[in-house]
């Protein structure tokens, strides 16, 4: 398939999200020299009627799956949180296992992923005390977490996800081949700012860091801020959209 002179942001969730609602207003945030491209995952948005994955592997394979078809076009990723380590999973696979680099790697809220990490077990939580896990993590709208039919429904999607993240482990492989752009909240308490430096271990291109105003979910906080940034790692230099 020929390269359509575009680049495509193959963009992932984070824990319990549907990524073409995350990422909606993206399309039309970004200049038309990217193709945003929202990787639905299962158990959500148009896959709900799919079982959930709680396995990073099983996800990324997933992705993977979606991705595989497009050969020939430029593409980059961009994930945040759970999505960032999934990101970070598909670009070595798809690098490593296909020959097939991304332009560039966009990582959001993540911590370094060689750093050590105590696995947390939220996951296995009784109903009650996962529902304010969540709520603490303001994250997901209040009006969603007490709507007990709507969370009947998203709970075992987040559980999913959680025990996704738990149970994943760090593999050492060779570096990425692109560059990473890294993305924290200054006020993160779950990802703090001195966590995010080591990913340029990751990588031989280079890797930069990002510090945006807002907590764990800047990503929502300040979108006016993060997809100008986005854009302007993705436009060739000299590109009338590109910002100054």
């Amino acid at each position: 398939m020929r390269s359509s002179g575009r680049t495509r942001l193959y963009c992932l969730p984070y824990a319990g999200g549907s990524a073409p609602r995350i990422y909606s207003h993206w399309k039309r945030r970004l200049p038309a020299g990217i193709e945003v491209v929202p990787l639905e995952l299962p158990a959500r948005g148009t896959r709900m009627r799919e079982r959930p994955l709680p396995r990073v592997e099983a996800l990324v394979a997933d992705a993977l799956r979606q991705v595989l078809p497009w050969p020939g076009e430029s593409f980059a990723l961009f994930g945040h949180s759970l999505g960032g380590i999934l990101a970070f999973e598909l670009a070595r696979a798809l690098e490593h296992r296909h020959g097939r680099p991304p332009c560039r790697l966009l990582v959001s809220g993540a911590r370094a992923p060689d750093l050590p990490r105590t696995p947390s077990l939220d996951f296995l939580l009784p109903d009650r005390q996962f529902r304010d896990r969540i709520s603490a993590l303001n994250g997901t709208p209040p009006q969603v977490l007490e709507d007990d039919e709507l969370m009947e429904l998203f709970l075992p999607v987040l559980r999913a996800d959680f025990a996704a993240a738990a149970q994943w482990r760090y593999r050492e492989d060779r570096p990425l081949s692109c560059p990473i752009t890294v993305f924290g909240g200054r006020a993160d308490a779950d990802v703090p700012p001195a966590s995010l430096a080591g990913w340029s271990r990751q990588t031989v291109a280079g890797c930069e860091v990002e510090l945006l105003p807002g907590g764990h979910f800047f990503l929502d906080e300040v979108p006016g801020t993060l997809v100008p940034l986005v854009a302007d790692r993705l436009l060739p230099v000299g590109s009338a959209a590109r910002r100054p």
